[in-house]
């Protein structure tokens, strides 16, 4: 359609890429990327264990298998020392979750995929328009997924966009995304593997709000990375309390706000700190994130019939509780995060919200003694 070919235009100028392909959702956009590469079963595809299950579920679709790696302290991003230590000869691709609204380590995750020859996407859903080091995140791997879901920073009520310099890359998700089996024959593609068709194309008037939503991205990215940092301003002398760390020469669009509780010198809680927040009205606090190598899928290793396909090609991989303590022992004790991205937050806002921290923690011997 004549919208959809215009949204696909306008995205690629934005985000300076060759191709922009748009889809149903970003879960199609991360299924089509991972068809996209030359992937066998029983292949592996390193991931992270912070991100929305649809990372890993994606990988099955292709009967590869997901391998999860640590996250870091300072981003909640992939770790490189993790990603390094779970390589071996069937790592095909690594799945990059930018995850809060800024990048992970790309130089040194982009420089491990070309010691291995392997391709790097990024699961860019949560932070459009945020930069590092002057690039587009979600530009800086192979490909290259944005999300369009309702509550991320623009949206279309559902839908995503896949971006990619590769020429061939481009052409093999537009194919997964229309249908691929029935159009191939006529274009005489070579190579066909992992070109099962899907319905995952964008409507019309999907692309129609999606043109106008770009026109905002600019301003509200702007927005969103305002009042983040201004909640950094305002909390950062609180003891006990480590606010989100933004990387020199990056920015971040603050999908969520995360800091990071010691309840050693708090002698308090997170759930009595949760408590409290709330209380005083501050918004969308919410304890941990998630840990989705401990998802009863991973645990049982379910996927396709009864007998453990894919992994019954690859028995190599665990899932057990420990293989990611860092995320583990976030998501379990320390991390507290409010969502920027669901709220439009004024200056006014962000410091009845500090206010309202600040008072938790004048608190805090009142809230032992409640504990």
């Amino acid at each position: 359609g004549k919208k959809v070919q215009e949204f696909e235009k306008a995205w690629a100028a934005a985000f300076n890429v060759k191709h922009a392909i748009s889809v149903n959702s970003a879960t199609s956009g991360l299924i089509c990327a991972l068809g996209a590469l030359d992937l066998e079963p029983g292949d592996e595809v390193i991931c992270s264990p912070w991100t929305m299950s649809a990372d890993g579920a994606a990988i099955l679709v292709w009967n590869a298998i997901p391998v999860f790696a640590d996250i870091e302290l300072k981003t909640f991003n992939l770790d490189p020392t993790s990603i390094r230590r779970n390589l071996s000869p069937r790592t095909k691709a690594i799945l990059v979750s930018d995850i809060f609204g800024q990048s992970a380590e790309l130089d040194e995750i982009m420089k491990i995929a070309k010691e291995r020859n392997i391709a790097v996407i990024e699961d860019a859903a949560q932070a459009p328009y945020a930069k590092d080091r002057g690039r587009f995140v979600g530009t800086i791997g192979d490909i290259g997924v944005f999300s369009l879901n309702y509550h991320k920073h623009i949206h279309t009520g559902e839908g995503g966009v896949c971006v990619t310099n590769s020429d061939r890359l481009a052409e093999r998700m537009q194919l997964i995304r229309n249908h691929a089996e029935s159009v191939v024959a006529k274009k005489g593609v070579d190579g066909l593997q992992n070109l099962i068709g899907f319905n995952f194309r964008l409507g019309e008037v999907e692309a129609a709000m999606g043109i106008e939503q770009l026109k905002k991205l600019p301003s509200l990215a702007q927005s969103k990375s305002r009042a983040g940092m201004k909640l950094i301003e305002g909390l950062q002398e609180l003891p006990g309390l480590r606010v989100p760390v933004v990387k020199p020469e990056c920015t971040n669009v603050f999908y969520i706000w995360a800091g990071i509780l010691d309840e050693k010198i708090l002698g308090v809680s997170r759930a009595r700190i949760v408590e409290a927040l709330r209380a005083e009205g501050v918004p969308a606090i919410a304890e941990g994130y998630q840990n989705i190598h401990l998802l009863p899928m991973f645990q049982q290793k379910i996927a396709y019939g009864k007998s453990h396909f894919p992994w019954s090609l690859n028995n190599r991989v665990t899932y057990e509780k420990g293989i990611c303590p860092v995320a583990e022992e976030l998501h379990e004790k320390s991390l507290i995060r409010v969502s920027p991205c669901s709220h439009r937050y004024s200056d006014d806002d962000v410091e009845e919200i500090v206010s309202a921290f600040k008072k938790v923690w004048s608190n805090l011997d009142k809230l032992k003694g409640n504990s």
